[in-house]
């Protein structure tokens, strides 16, 4: 329990700076964090949005005030002060060579414990700035763990700090939150052929939708 309650010290230290910094830098914003359930709300919470950058994880995380869950590559954790504030700030390690079944699980486990945590449907980031198609794997996850998705789409990473590039570019960046919704009451879900498909498609079609909103 100890150990809790410092993961969640570290974790708001954390956000708290990088809050700062994106402010500074990136002149940051975010709208409708409101639709996210709280902490107080026993379902389990995916946050899906386009990923363009590394500076997409941060963005939905200083937006929220409640704690989030990030998934992070497994050989960061080896190093020193790296793999530390990953594992005070309640990151899970992920594989890169395979499928790794075991975190699948844990995060399984965790949305059923009522947990936030960001997953990106493309799966890696895009090379080009625009939306890519989506993995199954969103699917899976929320139909087995029946959590709750909120799609978002995060506005100037690209430009800010995209792939290949060594440093950033102080642009605007934003998120826009969308409408909460649970995939596995929906019936039309239920009753495909190819559910996990399906939901990871409508959870793009929903993040999309989200572009032409501005902050």
């Amino acid at each position: 329990m100890q150990s809790r309650k410092h993961s969640r010290l570290v974790y708001f230290l954390v956000r708290g700076v990088l809050y700062i910094l994106y402010r500074l830098f990136f002149r940051f914003k975010f709208v409708g964090a409101e639709k996210v359930p709280t902490e107080q709300d026993s379902r389990g919470v995916i946050l899906a949005a386009n990923h363009a950058s590394f500076l997409d994880p941060p963005a939905l995380g200083i937006s929220l005030d409640r704690h989030v869950t990030f998934l992070a590559k497994d050989y960061l954790f080896k190093a020193f002060f790296i793999g530390w504030m990953l594992r005070s700030i309640g990151a899970l390690p992920i594989k890169t060579e395979a499928d790794d079944f075991r975190s699948i699980r844990d995060l399984i486990r965790l949305l059923k414990e009522g947990k936030c945590t960001v997953v990106f449907p493309e799966g890696t980031r895009s090379a080009d700035g625009k939306i890519q198609s989506a993995e199954g794997g969103v699917g899976f996850l929320a139909m087995k763990s029946q959590a709750t998705v909120v799609p978002a789409y995060i506005h100037g990473t690209f430009e800010a700090f995209p792939r290949n590039r060594k440093f950033f570019k102080c642009v605007p960046v934003s998120v826009v939150f969308g409408e909460p919704f649970v995939p596995a009451l929906e019936e039309e879900f239920k009753s495909s052929e190819r559910p996990y498909e399906a939901v990871a498609e409508k959870i793009m079609r929903e993040i999309e939708k989200l572009k032409e909103q501005k902050v």
